[in-house]
């Protein structure tokens, strides 16, 4: 990946509330901070890596830049133009050039359809194929993804996890995409087939001059793939750095703290990683400031006020922390 490159993808300002329902006793209604003025850039060609807990807006953000959910505020550029200013016919076009792998290959395989339909399908849908070429352009797609042909007339719960999820992939290729977001690609696999699906993006990051987000929670899986690695916390990217230097050390203490739980292959190993104090906070009721400081080993009296912003600290690292 090259570091000038030019960025293919630009989140500005973007945010997204879901207001929720009054509850028990009539309680009033609240807002829920999925995400929450994210700025991010995704260079053309590299791989970004997106961490952090469970619940803290990942796959929401993949989604927004998909435009498969609506944002609140802000926007998104996709090769410069504006994704929410588009018209329907506009943004259909623009579908072929943005795919997405789902986390879970079962549920996101229709049950009633063969492989072939599944993969041929959005060939006829925007009339890049009929008949013959339909055919062929799947035994294509079955053989990139390291699958026969002949797989082509099966259903998709006569495949293992792994293979489904190959599907998966597939089915995001068809239409010669230049950016793919992977929600959680092989969190839901075996650990023996997780590695093969690792090796198969990247194979085909190289055949197809990919760009992808990569959305994950588990760091070893990121810096397996990623260029560069973009933390979230409660709704906002608290951190963005090349994956090489990640971790040595990441300058962020949710970064530190991510980095030092992931397990590591050593025996011999004897410190165990300090634990964070508390539990995430709920995004129906942030705190004010900076969100990571009731956890924060390194808070003081600023961070409870106000919110640090996220600013270049080395070239091509930034953080929003007001300590660095």
């Amino acid at each position: 990946m090259n570091p000038a490159a030019e960025p293919l993808v630009q989140a500005q300002g973007l945010s997204k509330h879901y207001r929720v329902g009054a509850g028990f006793l009539g309680s009033q209604r609240r807002t829920l901070q999925a995400v929450d003025q994210v700025d991010l850039e995704i260079r053309q060609g590299e791989v970004l890596g997106l961490v952090g807990e469970s619940g803290c807006g990942k796959s929401t953000l993949g989604r927004l830049i998909l435009r498969l959910t609506e944002p609140t505020a802000g926007r998104v550029l996709f090769a410069g133009r504006d994704v929410a200013a588009l018209d329907r016919g506009q943004l259909r076009a623009l579908r072929r050039q943005m795919q997405i792998v789902f986390q879970d290959p079962m549920t996101s395989l229709n049950p009633r359809l063969t492989v072939g339909g599944i993969l041929g399908e959005p060939l006829r849908i925007h009339g890049l194929a009929r008949g013959r070429e339909v055919e062929r352009r799947v035994a294509e797609l079955l053989e990139a993804v390291g699958l026969r042909a002949d797989h082509a007339g099966r259903y998709p719960h006569q495949f293992s996890g792994g293979q489904r999820q190959r599907i998966g992939i597939a089915r995001a290729l068809a239409l010669r995409p230049q950016l793919v977001v992977a929600d959680e690609p092989v969190s839901a696999l075996d650990v023996s087939i997780q590695a093969q699906v690792m090796n198969l993006l990247l194979e085909l990051r190289e055949k197809f001059g990919l760009t992808y987000l990569l959305v994950a929670h588990d760091l070893t899986v990121v810096h397996h793939l990623a260029d560069r690695i973009a933390v979230m916390y409660l709704g906002r990217v608290v951190e963005v750095a090349p994956a090489e230097g990640f971790g040595r050390p990441p300058m962020h203490p949710y970064s530190a703290a991510l980095s030092q739980s992931a397990p590591i292959a050593d025996p011999t190993r004897q410190t165990r990683p300090p634990a964070l104090v508390g539990d995430v906070a709920s995004p129906l009721d942030p705190p004010p400031g900076c969100r990571f400081h009731p956890r924060c080993p390194e808070a003081q009296e600023v961070c409870h006020r106000q919110s640090p912003e996220l600013r270049e600290i080395a070239p091509g690292h930034l953080c929003a922390c007001h300590f660095r």
